[in-house]
């Protein structure tokens, strides 16, 4: 089952998502909603082994184990249902992207609405502890959320998307020296054309560059996650936005060289 593509078209008439059929329920300090069939939302296809939950290029976490009596499916597509909710009344800021305990479990809220809760199984299943979990989890999401949600849900800071296919690679944020961000921009476009299209082989590596880290393809830099791109994204530092970065580029490598001029 592949909801990200339905959350996707659903991102883009966000405004009007609230006529899906939901129940807000209060539930200590987040909200929690449901679906309409006694919380069990209806699911189809086979069993399913694991859920990742993305958009596009960006991957905020995967469900690996069923919980508190829903199967990994359900569980899957509660999560869509909150975080179209979420996208039509919260904003974005990194601030809002809080981590509470509802019976005793971690879980994640993004401002009044509650998202995931983090169950033994889930850290079980991944290796961690369910703190150690649900921290990683809130970090990815605060990073990442933002650079899919809606312009109206997002802070009004300039940026320069660099996009492939409609698939967001990087959302620039510091001029970095450049005249402008445009000006970086069309320099990272450049780079990232020309060096792909040399080596669509070569592998995608985050190395420091200056104060910041650098996306490789091979020995060719293409873009540096500069200090003020991450304070500005809400990653936490800059390696982490580079690595958000470089898987990107990684899962749109196919994309970038099917659209190329061949010959």
């Amino acid at each position: 089952m592949k909801l990200n593509k339905l959350l996707s078209s659903l991102v883009g008439v966000v405004i009007v998502a609230v006529a899906l059929t939901t129940v807000a329920v209060a539930s200590g300090n987040c909200i929690v909603i449901s679906g309409d069939l006694n919380e069990k939302p209806a699911t189809r296809g086979p069993q399913m082994e694991k859920a990742d939950i993305s958009i596009g290029t960006y991957l905020f976490l995967t469900i690996r184990t069923p919980a508190a009596g829903f199967t990994v499916a359900e569980r899957e597509r509660i999560v869509y249902m909150r975080l179209t909710e979420i996208f039509s009344n919260e904003r974005m800021d990194a601030d809002n992207f809080v981590l509470t305990k509802v019976r005793v479990k971690p879980t994640i809220c993004v401002g009044k609405y509650r998202l995931i809760t983090v169950y033994p199984r889930d850290a079980e299943a991944a290796g961690s502890t369910s703190d150690k979990l649900a921290a990683k989890w809130l970090k990815s999401l605060r990073m990442n959320l933002p650079e899919v949600a809606p312009i109206n849900a997002v802070a009004p800071v300039p940026t320069y998307d660099v996009a492939v296919g409609g698939a967001l690679l990087f959302r620039l944020r510091d001029v970095n020296g450049f005249a402008s961000l445009s000006a970086r921009g069309a320099i990272v476009d450049s780079r990232l054309i020309e060096v792909v299209s040399k080596d669509g082989a070569a592998p995608i590596t985050v190395r420091p560059s200056g104060d910041g880290h650098g996306v490789y393809v091979g020995e060719e830099r293409i873009v540096t996650a500069t200090k003020h791109d991450a304070e500005l994204a809400g990653a936490g530092d800059t390696e982490d936005l580079a690595e958000a970065w470089a898987a990107n580029l990684k899962n749109a490598r196919p994309l970038i060289k099917a659209g190329l001029p061949s010959g």
